[in-house]
């Protein structure tokens, strides 16, 4: 029985010295594995400094820059406002005016109200629309002389437009809208060449009543009853015979119309 106690007492040191063996073992290979993959990654990423590598340590300066930056209100012109913000590139440095020179309205220095033309020492390039805006009043009869050349643009628009309008079948493919837009467009024209005409009439009557009253020797200024005096004066003589007939008929019923509301007032007084 001895024998037997001492046989699996020695059998039971010997299973537990070598499962400490056998941990021994398993626990430095595990540590020389640790090794070779510490010594690898260092190899790759260079030396370790306090369990760090050196790009962590970079990143995390520069982070720590930017932000201490931002606290004190020393960010530089193109430092970015966020580390995943675009870089912004300032294109020109000198800033883009707001008042720009517009061609076609070029203005000298000197400027004399007589100049009609670039030639004469005027403006190179003028649009007399802007010349109220500039301060200078329009002169009719100069408008008159240098775009005179539209009437003859509104006389063919005219022309075509009453063509188009007696052409029945160019009227039945068009719409009423239409229709009526041309006829209105029609009027418009018409009545603003008409009127332009009758100004220029107008004009050259008063200005040959002021040449006559000179060679006469009278200087006098002509007032607004004496303008309307002679203005009629002239539409009477420019008008044909079937126009002063009418006109006479009308003056004629004005001037019966006038007596009679006399007569009636009279009459009224005496009852």
């Amino acid at each position: 029985m001895a024998k037997f106690d001492r046989s699996k007492s020695n059998f039971k040191g010997k299973s537990s010295s070598s499962g400490r063996s056998h941990y021994t073992s398993s626990k430095s290979r595990s540590s020389s594995k640790h090794k070779f993959t510490q010594e690898q990654s260092d190899s790759d990423s260079g030396p370790e400094i306090g369990g760090f590598n050196d790009n962590q340590i970079n990143s995390e300066s520069e982070d720590d820059d930017f932000f201490d930056n931002k606290k004190n209100g020393k960010l530089k012109g193109n430092a970015k406002k966020n580390k995943h913000a675009p870089k912004e590139v300032r294109i020109s440095k000198r800033p883009v005016s707001v008042i720009r020179e517009i061609p076609g309205l070029e203005i000298k220095k000197k400027y004399t109200e007589d100049d009609d033309s670039a030639s004469a020492g005027g403006l190179h390039s003028r649009d007399i629309r802007f010349d109220t805006a500039l301060g200078r009043s329009l002169d009719y009869e100069t408008v008159r002389k240098q775009y005179g050349f539209l009437d003859e643009y509104r006389e063919r628009e005219i022309d075509e437009m009453r063509k188009i309008l007696n052409n029945k079948k160019l009227v039945s493919m068009m719409e009423p809208e239409e229709i009526e837009e041309l006829r209105y467009k029609l009027q418009s024209t018409q009545s603003k060449l008409e009127s332009l005409r009758k100004k220029d009439r107008e004009r050259e009557a008063l200005r040959k009543h002021i040449r006559e009253s000179k060679e006469n020797g009278e200087t006098k200024f002509l007032t607004r009853a004496e303008k309307r005096k002679v203005l009629l004066v002239d539409r009477f003589e420019n008008m044909n015979s079937k126009e002063k007939t009418k006109s006479l008929e009308r003056k004629r019923k004005r001037k019966l119309g006038k007596e009679m509301r006399q007569l009636e007032f009279r009459h009224a007084g005496k009852d």
